[in-house]
């Protein structure tokens, strides 16, 4: 009689596990990561011996109702993302590391900080109050806000975390800190126009459209004080060819970002015309007498030596290449959040069914710039960076 053959042995159970290790080293999607270990039991075990993943490249969270996802910049792959049911259609409006997202459960209220990793929830007041020149705070004055974009200073879920938000209403900026769960602090409106907000070295740099920036940190009196903000300002130089916006040629928009890279500020400028190609510069912040003083300058950089650029109102971030295999130096990954519909903001309706998505090569800025993903349409919400 003849012998039945044995069952041929998997593949993937036959590789060491030194050669593992050495796989999951180059693994820096978090979802690639899941999916290793989600092979068989042997690569499920390395996957939980090697607990030190390397920094993970950030993702687009792509939101919808029906089906969120997320494009992985790693291998440019689009994955189904589960959220739930009741933040599917929210409005998306910050992020920050280790998975953290602000949002607004209701377009322009019911807005809290969400860690998709963890499912942990930080409840965000949607009002804001405004203190006197003198300090104290009318309790008994409070005004409906939207908020367009929320920085965050540390994990929203950890003691003495502070925000600061864009916002539309009485003023268009305001702060709040771990156990407000009232109102805002906002400030007198010192900035016409906002835009970007950043925090760096322990306040909030504040870019306004003049190119002109306002910190803003927190007054330390005692444990149980209201939260109080200061305001300081830089001396900023004009460069040489700016140009305010009613002197830009017809046509031509220009919107900034800021982003902290290597211990600097950065300015980053990006020009457009409508059906044509983008440009961007980056400017250094340059402080007078070594950064003892409020006066400073904007120095261009014609080059970002080992870098990548991922630019996002309130979210952007630099990121070393050295960390990812994957990304080319000198690439500018960009949103098109350069407007903000308020009307839209309001309703429950459409937010915008072409939402572009680009990629611009600094150091070749005559190749052609890309866009990402091709068949993403936003229903509910601009798309984020997502940061594991």
């Amino acid at each position: 009689m003849r012998r039945a053959r044995e069952p041929c042995r998997p593949w993937s159970d036959g590789l060491p596990p030194e050669l593992l290790d050495i796989i999951l080293r180059y693994v820096t999607c978090l979802a690639d990561h899941v999916y290793f270990a989600a092979v068989c039991r042997a690569w499920r075990s390395a996957a939980e011996v090697h607990k030190a993943t390397p920094c993970q490249v950030p993702c687009l969270l792509l939101p919808s109702p029906v089906a969120p996802s997320f494009l992985s910049l790693h291998s440019g792959a689009t994955r189904c993302l589960y959220l739930p049911e009741s933040v599917r259609a929210a409005r998306l409006c910050g992020s920050y590391e280790g998975g953290w997202v602000a949002l607004a459960l209701d377009q322009w209220r019911g807005y809290a900080a969400l860690n998709l990793c963890s499912g942990a929830m930080v409840p965000l007041p949607d009002r804001l109050r405004i203190p006197s020149d003198h300090g104290w705070i009318d309790n008994t004055c409070e005004h409906h806000m939207v908020i367009r974009t929320v920085t965050f200073s540390g994990m929203p879920s950890t003691e003495g975390c502070l925000a600061a938000a864009h916002v539309s209403s009485a003023s268009n900026i305001a702060f709040w800190q771990t156990g407000m769960d009232r109102y805002w602090i906002a400030c007198r409106r010192d900035v016409d126009v906002i835009e970007d907000i950043i925090y760096y070295k322990e306040g909030f740099y504040v870019l306004s459209n003049t190119e002109d920036v306002m910190v803003y940190a927190p007054n330390v009196v005692n444990g149980n004080s209201p939260l109080m903000m200061s305001r300081t300002s830089y001396l900023v130089q004009k460069r040489a060819d700016y140009k305010p916006v009613s002197r830009l040629p017809k046509g031509v928009s220009m919107s900034r970002y800021l982003v902290e890279s290597r211990g600097k500020l950065l300015m980053i400028l990006r020009h457009f015309r409508n059906k044509q190609r983008r440009e961007f510069r980056i400017f250094e912040m340059n402080l007078a007498g070594g950064g003892g003083g409020s006066e400073a300058s904007w120095v261009e950089l014609h080059a970002l030596p080992g870098r990548v650029l991922l630019l996002g109102r309130g979210c952007s971030r630099a990121f070393e290449v050295s960390q990812f295999d994957t990304l080319p130096v000198g690439n500018i990954y960009y949103l098109n959040d350069t407007s903000f519909n308020l009307s839209l903001a309001s309703s429950n309706g459409s937010w915008n069914p072409r939402t572009n998505m680009s990629v611009y090569d600094f150091h070749k800025p005559r190749n052609k710039t890309r866009r990402y993903p091709r068949k993403f349409t936003s229903e509910c919400s601009a798309p984020i960076w997502l940061i594991p």
